[in-house]
């Protein structure tokens, strides 16, 4: 009885995992494309809402445009790219060239360290003038938005 039991248990578990894992899938292709536009709202939003919880003085407001300008480029370039990519597997058919497909990963991999150096040198003088309760704030600002866009 009770392997009979386990068995029932085990089988439900796989059918909802089953009807879960389509209607997941099916959510993610009814997403709606984000615009260019929206990609950049979202960004300098992102930023806004930094610059406020940073409560910056007038002096360290000085570095904050550097900052926010290299900021809103790398998170929306971060997003086409996120997004080009869930569309080329959605249309993807057939095997995939692995070697073709390494090569794609490692430019990637250079441009997105690029945009983080070219954010990290915008970011010192703002940085340097934080004190250490803004400091904090910024780091978990830039960690929560990287987090954040993990989930497209």
């Amino acid at each position: 009885m009770r392997k009979a039991l386990i068995i029932v248990t085990t089988a439900a578990l796989l059918t909802g995992t089953v009807i879960t894992g389509s209607a997941v899938a099916r959510d993610r292709s009814d997403r709606t494309e984000l615009t260019s536009r929206q990609i950049t709202d979202q960004a300098s939003a992102r930023a806004a809402q930094m610059k406020a919880d940073l409560r910056l003085t007038a002096e360290q407001e000085k570095n904050w445009p550097a900052f926010e300008t290299a900021a809103v480029d790398m998170w929306k370039k971060q997003t086409e790219q996120q997004i080009a990519w869930r569309n080329a597997r959605a249309k993807q058919q057939g095997s995939v060239d692995l070697i073709d497909e390494m090569r794609k990963d490692a430019d990637q991999q250079i441009d997105e360290a690029n945009a983080r150096k070219k954010l990290a040198e915008a970011a010192q003088p703002l940085y340097s003038s934080l004190d250490d309760q803004q400091k904090h704030r910024f780091a978990e600002a830039l960690f929560r938005r990287d987090r954040d866009q993990r989930a497209y």
